[in-house]
C-alpha cells in the first residue's frame, strides 16, 4: 500500500509540473477562458413574445452585458443587466403608436456541460427584478407607465473559443410576473435570442 500511495503522489507531482510547464510555455490548454476568475461578456440580438405577449407585442430588439465568476468547479455565478424593447400591436391600445422597455438585472448560475475544447455548451437559469416601462403617442391613451416586478431567467447556449476570447449565441425564456396591466396579461413571456462576445 505505501508503495501505491508513493507512486501515486510521484505521479500527482508530475501532472502537476507538466501542467505548470505548459502554462508558462503558452501551450494549447494553458489559460483556457474558462480557468479565469472573472470573465465580461455582451451582446444582442432579437427578442420573440411568446404565449399572450405575442398578442401585445411585436418582435423586439434585445442587448446585455454580464459578468460570469468562476468558484472552482461549481457552477459559474452569472449577473446579468439586460435591456430590450418591442413595438406594442395597435389592438392592445387607441394610441398611434407605443413602445414597451424592459430593464433586467438578474442574478444566477450558469453550468458548462463540457468542460474542456474549444466548444462549450451551457445552460443558464436565475431570478431577478425586471423594469418595464410602456410609452404612448397619440390618440387617445397618450402617456406612460413603469412598473418593476418580478421574474425568472433560463437557457441554454453554445460559447467557441477564438483565441482568448469566446463568441456565443443563446437562447433564453423570461418571465416576468406583471400582475395584468397594459397589456392585460398577468405575465410576459418573451424569448431573447443573443449573440455576444465574452473576455
Amino acid at each position: 500500500m505505501k508503495r501505491i500511495a508513493l507512486v501515486a503522489a510521484m505521479g500527482g507531482i508530475a501532472a502537476a509540473l507538466t501542467a505548470g510547464n505548459l502554462a508558462a510555455q503558452g501551450m494549447p490548454g494553458a489559460g483556457a477562458p474558462s480557468d479565469r476568475l472573472v470573465r465580461v461578456g455582451f451582446g444582442g440580438g432579437v427578442t420573440v413574445p411568446v404565449s399572450d405577449a405575442s398578442d401585445a407585442f411585436e418582435s423586439g430588439i434585445n442587448g446585455e452585458a454580464y459578468v460570469l465568476v468562476t468558484l472552482g468547479s461549481f457552477p459559474q455565478l452569472r449577473f446579468n443587466l439586460g435591456y430590450q424593447k418591442f413595438d406594442l400591436k395597435s389592438a392592445v391600445t387607441t394610441a398611434e403608436s407605443g413602445s414597451t422597455k424592459i430593464l433586467s438585472g438578474v442574478a444566477g448560475l450558469s453550468l458548462d456541460l463540457i468542460q474542456s475544447g474549444p466548444v462549450r455548451p451551457y445552460v443558464t437559469a436565475g431570478i431577478g427584478a425586471f423594469r418595464v416601462s410602456s410609452d404612448f403617442e397619440g390618440g387617445g391613451s397618450a402617456g406612460d407607465a413603469s412598473s418593476t416586478e418580478f421574474g425568472i431567467d433560463g437557457g441554454a447556449g453554445v460559447a467557441i473559443r477564438i483565441g482568448r476570447l469566446e463568441g456565443f449565441v443563446e437562447a433564453r425564456v423570461q418571465n416576468v410576473y406583471t400582475e395584468a396591466g397594459l397589456t392585460d396579461v398577468s405575465s410576459l413571456r418573451t424569448v431573447p435570442v443573443t449573440f455576444g462576445i465574452l473576455f
